[in-house]
This record gives C-alpha cells, sequence and structure tokens, in this order.
C-alpha cells in the first residue's frame, strides 16, 4: 500500500513537472513565431461602449474610428529587440499624433514608450507612478492598455497547461500565465489564460484577470491569414469587462520584410512633421 502511494505521488509529480516544462515550451514557440523582420501596416481601431441585444453585444453608441500607419523593426542577433512607431492618419483633428515604443530582450530592462501630442507639440514618455506600479492609461483611447502593447519576455512568469480543448474547430492548449514576483509589481493583470493552437502555436482566445484575480478583459485573435509566409491575425478583438467598451483592431493592409531606416524609430519621427510625412508615404507604397 505504501509502495502504491509513492509510486502515485511519484507519477503526479513528474506529470505536474513535465506539464509545467511542455507549458513553457509552447509559450517560448509562441513568442518566437516568425512575424518577420520588418512590419508596415495600415490599422484601424474602432471603440464603443457595448451594450447586450439578446445574444449579442452591439455598440450602444457611433463607435470613435482611428486609422493608423504603424512600423516596426527588429534587432540584435536573435531580432528580440524591437522598435516600433505608430501614427494616427485619421481623424483629422487627431491626424500627426503618434506612439514609440522600444521593446528589449533583456529581462531586466522595461520597455520604453513615448507619446507624442501634435497639439501641444510634446512628447510624454509614458511610465508608472514609481518603480513598483504598473502603468495606467491606454493606447489612443482604445482598451488596448499600454501593458498590452509591451513584448513578453518569457521568464517574467509561470506556466501551466490547465487542459485542451476545440475553439472554433481548432485544438488548442489552455494555458495559464502568472507573473513572477518582480513582474507582478509592475502588471495590472495577475494572470493570463490563453487558448493555443496546437498547429499554429497562435493565441487564438485569451482571459485577463486583474489584480484581485477578477477577470476583466477578453481578446480574441480572428481572421488568420497566411501573409508572405507569416500567420496573421487581421482582426483583434479585445473586450473589458469592467467598462463594457470593446475595440476591434484590423489590419487593413500589411507587409513585411521590407526595407525600413533606422532613423525613423525615432522621436525625429514624431516630431517631425515633413521628415515623418515624407518617409511615410514611401512605405505606404509597400501595402497591399
Amino acid at each position: 500500500m505504501k509502495k502504491n502511494l509513492f509510486v502515485t505521488i511519484l507519477l503526479v509529480l513528474i506529470t505536474t513537472t513535465s506539464k509545467a516544462q511542455n507549458a513553457k515550451e509552447i509559450m517560448q514557440k509562441v513568442i518566437d513565431r516568425n512575424n518577420g523582420t520588418t512590419e508596415i501596416s495600415r490599422v484601424r481601431l474602432s471603440t464603443c461602449r457595448v451594450i447586450k441585444e439578446g445574444k449579442k453585444y452591439v455598440c450602444a453608441d457611433a463607435p470613435r474610428i482611428k486609422v493608423l500607419d504603424m512600423v516596426r523593426k527588429d534587432y540584435g542577433p536573435k531580432e528580440k529587440d524591437h522598435k516600433t512607431v505608430s501614427i494616427i492618419i485619421e481623424p483629422a483633428s487627431e491626424k500627426g499624433i503618434g506612439f514609440l515604443q522600444y521593446d528589449y530582450e533583456q529581462i531586466d530592462k522595461d520597455t520604453d514608450q513615448w507619446l507624442y501630442l501634435s497639439a501641444l507639440g510634446k512628447v510624454k514618455r509614458i511610465v508608472s507612478g514609481n518603480e513598483n506600479e504598473p502603468k495606467a492609461g491606454s493606447f489612443f483611447g482604445t482598451e488596448f492598455s499600454y501593458e498590452d502593447m509591451e513584448s513578453i519576455h518569457i521568464d517574467d512568469y509561470t506556466y501551466t497547461i490547465l487542459g485542451s480543448e476545440t475553439y472554433h474547430k481548432r485544438p488548442c492548449w489552455v494555458i495559464e500565465s502568472i507573473p513572477g514576483k518582480k513582474r507582478a509589481q509592475k502588471s495590472n493583470y495577475s494572470k493570463f489564460m490563453d487558448w493555443i493552437d496546437k498547429k499554429q502555436y497562435i493565441a487564438l482566445k485569451s482571459i485577463l484577470f486583474n489584480r484581485q484575480g477578477k477577470k476583466i478583459k477578453k481578446i480574441y485573435n480572428n481572421d488568420i491569414e497566411t501573409i508572405d509566409n507569416i500567420l496573421v491575425p487581421r482582426k483583434t478583438l479585445v473586450f473589458n469587462l469592467e467598462t463594457k467598451r470593446r475595440t476591434y483592431l484590423v489590419y487593413e493592409k500589411i507587409a513585411f520584410n521590407k526595407t525600413v531606416s533606422d532613423a525613423f524609430f525615432s522621436q525625429r519621427t514624431l516630431t517631425d512633421s515633413v521628415f515623418r510625412e515624407s518617409t511615410l508615404k514611401k512605405y505606404q507604397s509597400y501595402l497591399k
């Protein structure tokens, strides 16, 4: 009896360890999935407050729509550092508002973010209240937070496979990610649950929990296409369960692996409209 109990406990421990290792390996593959060395895209953001009509959520008022041009370039020996510029093209009243972000592979180096308000002619660095607090605010007034825009460091979290489910006819792992102590101090989230496509290694659905452990957001990646041999979710929906607001992010046009100048990823792009517009015009010619 004692021997059988010992074997049972040992098998549980081995299985648990194996699951934890496999979960991390799966998430590493999600992070490492090919997304090109550069990306140029035209993005439409549509945000509204929603109400439930029957079984569906619909906009309670006219959605706020913003059209952006976004440019990304990867750096470093493993191309794990990223620089991204996002510029509002429409509406005309917000044209020229820009966002600059640097993501780093180095685990102890936080993402740098800057916001440029064209009406004020000022660049504002986005920071938290102090080093042990998460950032507040949203990306261009949408339901994507500044934290949602940051790249993930694999070692910032512990991972567990909760099970397997079929989601939209796709076999998926359901994986729980919990931030470590250091990351938890700077995050608005206490954990994530991701439905990872077993074949494509892409998150089809995510549930985000706030610091109190309550579900706060649901994110869905839809209309997944292969463009230039790269998987692209053409439409992403984020639904904020707390504010009852949702944002659709739609890639209207996109191109990968085009030549992009290093000089474009600087605050000059935010503040120098002549430089910005002339460079964007060139990049826009790549879009399809």
